[in-house]
């Protein structure tokens, strides 16, 4: 069977390393991959996909209401019927109903995933519960959803029933330190073997929230001043960050590290994973910590609860920086919580978020 995953560029971020991740198992079951960037740059991360045995392809999706769009459709409906793909499988939210419309013309299946949590305004709500129906129940587009919070708000806020399967990681790359080596790394990483470490991933914008952390470091580093702040991720909020930084005096307390393909490194060399969102659709880089054995402290919203079924996965905490400061050292003060908590939070992710568990459910998907 022949997939034709669409993306937007091809980043080092979610969808694109946990489907690089999974490339063995689905090429194991007979699938033949390919992946299109519809961005105006195909992006780093697309000789990943070449490794892991992708067919690449760039097709930049033009902007505006013009007769571009009209020869990009031609085009792209030439390509799939051409190209003999299966399954067309759209990860882009603001192209899914022309691409599932081109998918239908073509004579293919199409499949979108929700990524993430997608309000609209008052005026366009009718609009975007229409595009939903028309796609499910026209143009035949199977509809899938990655975690708890994404499937309960399309049923909820666009009555929109989906197919959940969750997000997976990559379990040969992100497992606990193993005996000495977080010594041994910190030391790599000239950090020392006393200070209190604390970690971010993730894409510098609002969301994110990172500078809740970088207001909270002040009130941290009165109880450990040997603090340090690994900030892993790049964005448009990033200059913002480090100017908030030089102006609190912590900047000396933090290292921007910007986009690192090595990131369990950084994960085994911190003591704590935080995480300030305003919402997610489902965190990999929280998964990712926590398959690593690293305690994590989130916020309290849709996407990141989903990390607390039992109460005893994270600290889960109100959305406010003083309190994440007071959690982190409370937390840190407290081993024998933090190593419970880490100990229940990888028996989650284990059972959970298993890559060849949920590769067989998209594959279901697939094909039935």
């Amino acid at each position: 069977m022949k997939v034709l995953h669409i993306l937007y560029e091809l980043k080092y971020s979610g969808a694109e390393i946990m489907y690089v991740d999974a490339a063995p198992a689905f090429q194991d079951r007979g699938f033949e991959l390919t992946v299109m960037g519809t961005a105006p740059n195909l992006g780093e991360y697309a000789p990943h996909f070449r490794n892991a045995g992708y067919g690449v392809v760039h097709k930049p999706y033009p902007k505006g209401l013009n007769v571009h769009k009209i020869k990009y459709y031609r085009e792209f409906i030439q390509f799939l019927k051409k190209s003999n793909f299966d399954v067309i499988h759209i990860h882009v939210h603001e192209f899914m109903w022309t691409l599932a419309f081109c998918t239908w013309i073509a004579g293919k299946r199409p499949i979108y995933t929700f990524h993430s949590i997608f309000l609209s305004h008052s005026y366009s709500y009718l609009y975007h519960i229409l595009k939903r129906w028309t796609a499910k129940n026209i143009l035949g587009c199977r509809f899938q959803s990655i975690s708890d919070s994404v499937c309960d708000h399309e049923l909820t806020y666009y009555h929109n029933k989906t197919k959940k399967v969750y997000n997976w990681y990559g379990e040969n790359r992100f497992f606990p330190a193993q005996e000495e080596e977080k010594q041994r790394i910190r030391e790599e990483m000239n950090i020392s073997a006393e200070a209190l470490v604390l970690i971010t991933i993730g894409i510098c914008n609002e969301v994110k929230r990172h500078c809740d952390i970088i207001k909270a470091l002040p009130y941290i580093m009165k109880e450990y001043p040997s603090l340090l702040y690994l900030h892993l991720g790049e964005g448009y909020t990033e200059d913002e960050e480090k100017e908030l930084a030089v102006e609190l005096g912590v900047n000396r307390n933090i290292r921007f590290c910007g986009n690192q393909t090595d990131v369990r490194k950084f994960l085994v060399a911190s003591d704590i994973y935080l995480m300030t969102s305003k919402h997610e659709g489902i965190s990999i880089t929280t998964i990712e910590a926590m398959a690593c054995g690293i305690p994590a402290i989130l916020y309290d919203v849709p996407g990141l609860r989903d990390f607390n079924k039992t109460g005893e996965n994270c600290c889960l905490i109100p959305e406010d920086y003083s309190v994440l400061a007071e959690k982190v050292i409370e937390l840190h003060a407290n081993p024998e919580v933090s190593a419970r908590l880490s100990a229940n939070a990888r028996e989650l992710v284990n059972n959970t978020y298993h890559m060849k568990k949920n590769v067989s459910e998209i594959i279901k998907l697939y094909t039935q």
